[in-house]
């Protein structure tokens, strides 16, 4: 197995099958990400701690989190860059109920980082968890309204609802905040020729 091929497993949440060659082949990162998937929280806080990064710092942040404590808070660009990322492969890893305890502690991340519940949302709304996704959004846009690409993760929902009308509501909100936002002009004209107009 190459490093490249082992990664991909990790990233499609098969811990499993790649944990061992992360280990003998001294990637520590990638071990404790694998053993925290496989739910051994313990052993990958151990190893994040003796191998430190700023990745693995970040995870030792959100393992009391995992477990329905709140420890450290993460700092502002640890939530900007790492917790879509570790979301995604939780959900992916089938880790639902980290995922849960992730979310309960949202309002956390979103005193830190005010772009949180954005985050959540578009992670949510990845994976098609889509109530979830919504909840979020609607907690984002209720606090963060002047951001063009939140309105455009609106976009994304309805057109994943199959609601054109709504959709091009959004895209037209989005492009009353920021009339250059380019996915935007590009998603009416397409929203525009579907509607027949």
């Amino acid at each position: 197995m190459q490093y490249k091929e082992a990664l991909a497993l990790l990233e499609n949440g098969k811990p499993n099958e790649c944990v061992d060659y992360f280990k003998s082949n001294n990637h520590m990162l990638e071990y404790g990400y694998s053993l925290m998937l496989l739910g051994d929280l313990e052993g990958a806080d151990k190893v994040f701690r003796l191998y430190p990064s700023h990745r693995g710092n970040w995870a030792t942040k959100i393992i009391p989190l995992m477990q329905g404590v709140v420890g450290n808070i993460p700092a502002y660009f640890e939530i900007r860059n790492f917790l879509e990322i570790d979301i995604d492969l939780l959900l992916k890893s089938g880790k639902t109920d980290y995922v849960q305890y992730i979310l309960g502690g949202a309002d956390v991340f979103q005193n830190v980082n005010r772009e949180s519940y954005k985050f959540l949302g578009r992670v949510l709304l990845k994976n098609n968890l889509m109530t979830s996704a919504k909840m979020f959004l609607d907690k984002s846009i209720s606090d963060y309204y002047r951001d063009p690409e939140l309105h455009y993760l609106f976009v994304e929902y309805y057109l994943m609802n199959n609601s054109i009308e709504n959709a091009l509501y959004a895209v037209e909100n989005c492009l009353r905040i920021n009339s250059d936002y380019y996915p935007a002009k590009v998603m009416k004209q397409k929203l525009l020729d579907k509607i027949g107009m």
